[in-house]
């Protein structure tokens, strides 16, 4: 399987290669709002968008990530939390009658 994923990845660099040696004599120029760049290569505008796009996906990763570890810590001292509570309700003698429930003994029976 590693050797598919391989091929891949090169079949993957040749495709980008041969992509950037196409349009290498094509120029483009960028205008963002006011501002205007000097003639640039397309396949240079294409790897920077890429580059951009990457970026901004590894920023959003990250914060979901941080929210997913601040979840798993919440649930984590919930989780310890309970086990606690449900030792100390296991260690209580059979003998021993639970506060509060007197008062309804004789409405049981």
């Amino acid at each position: 399987m590693w050797i598919v994923r391989w091929v891949l990845w090169v079949l993957l660099i040749l495709f980008v290669i041969y992509f950037g040696a196409e349009n290498s004599s094509q120029t483009v120029q960028i205008n963002f709002l006011k501002w205007q760049s000097h003639e640039l290569q397309l396949w240079i505008v294409m790897y920077l968008c890429f580059g951009a796009g990457v970026l901004v996906w590894l920023f959003a990763s990250i914060f979901k990530i941080l929210q997913e570890k601040n979840e798993i810590r919440r649930l984590h001292k919930e989780n310890t939390s309970l086990k606690k509570e449900l030792n100390s309700l296991r260690n209580i003698s059979i003998d021993d009658e639970p506060t509060g429930l007197s008062e309804f003994q004789g409405d049981i029976r």
